[in-house]
């Protein structure tokens, strides 16, 4: 029975399954005429707005992969560049936590040593989930804080700002972490799967750190403007209420478990249960929502399965 639900076919069945019961539930929960209604009276202006933003996010994390890659290859392409993201997105969503990413881009670099294409994902990954839990935690805060008073207590300011700053010192100066690492036993160092981290150790400088947390930052930030913009394309919503929200919804979906495929309907049931919270139009948040998921994570993953078609028949 656990290698049944092991295999990968039965576990994107699965996945599958719980996105579309988690859609289904949430449109029996909402109003649909006032879904169908706001998509009628959508602003095309902002709509316009939103999705361009939308192509300008997969512009900086193709830039920012880039910069990454040529830490380890510098005469990479960007065709190669462009082929290893797209493949590699693909690959993490048909995965649990999107660890098929990994596999993708090894695959897309047949050239490249492994474990360097495995550190610079992971450095990947790293950065990414460090600006979540920057962001997103703040904008979660900033919800319990105001929504639920009675669970907070402002002595938890002081416990998160100091999480926040040792988060801020160890990624914008990486350098210090080698020193520790160098205390590591022979035996660690010397073992096969310590490649990868002596690959950072040895490569990745505080220079480098910074030019990362500054693209991860602003890529953060065009996602941010892209729910505002999109979120009131479908209605009047401000912009710290849309900020607190998607900044939520992005930290909650990257601690909850992957149980559906590339987060949908995890995605728009969060969003719902905030903006529902803020005593704001959910039709809102599902609209936002579910054209954030088609621009940003199915359209790529499209993208990526072209790809891999292409590569094949070569």
């Amino acid at each position: 029975m656990k290698k049944f639900y092991h295999n990968p076919v039965v576990s994107a069945i699965i996945k599958i399954i719980i996105s579309i019961a988690l859609l289904c539930g949430l449109l029996y929960y909402l109003d649909i005429n006032a879904i169908v209604k706001s998509f009628k009276n959508a602003n095309s202006y902002y709509l316009t707005i939103g999705i361009s933003l939308a192509v300008f996010q997969l512009v900086i994390h193709f830039y920012r992969w880039r910069y990454l890659l040529r830490l380890v290859a510098k005469e990479i392409s960007n065709k190669e560049t462009f082929t290893s993201f797209f493949v590699g997105f693909m690959a993490g969503f048909f995965t649990p936590a999107q660890l098929g990413e990994f596999a993708g881009r090894i695959a897309s670099h047949p050239n490249v040593k492994k474990s360097h294409v495995i550190a610079i994902t992971l450095v990947d990954k790293l950065y990414w989930a460090a600006l979540t839990v920057l962001i997103g935690g703040t904008g979660l805060t900033m919800f319990i804080a105001r929504y639920y008073t009675d669970m907070w207590h402002p002595w938890y300011r002081y416990l998160i700002t100091s999480v926040m700053a040792v988060i801020i010192v160890t990624f914008l100066y990486p350098e210090k972490i080698k020193e520790l690492l160098t205390q590591l036993p022979a035996s660690i160092r010397e073992h096969r799967f310590y490649e990868m981290i002596e690959l950072i150790e040895n490569v990745f400088r505080n220079k480098n750190a910074w030019v990362l947390s500054s693209l991860t930052l602003f890529l953060y930030i065009v996602i941010l403007l892209e729910y505002y913009f999109l979120a009131n394309a479908f209605g009047p919503v401000s912009f710290t209420d849309a900020l607190i929200c998607v900044a939520s919804v992005l930290f909650v979906k990257a601690i909850i478990l992957p149980i559906s495929f590339g987060d949908l309907g995890v995605r728009e049931s969060t969003a719902v249960f905030f903006f529902r919270t803020m005593g704001l139009n959910t039709a809102i948040a599902f609209n936002a929502s579910i054209i954030m998921s088609f621009a940003n994570v199915i359209v790529p993953t499209a993208i990526g399965a072209l790809l891999v078609m292409k590569l094949k028949r070569k």
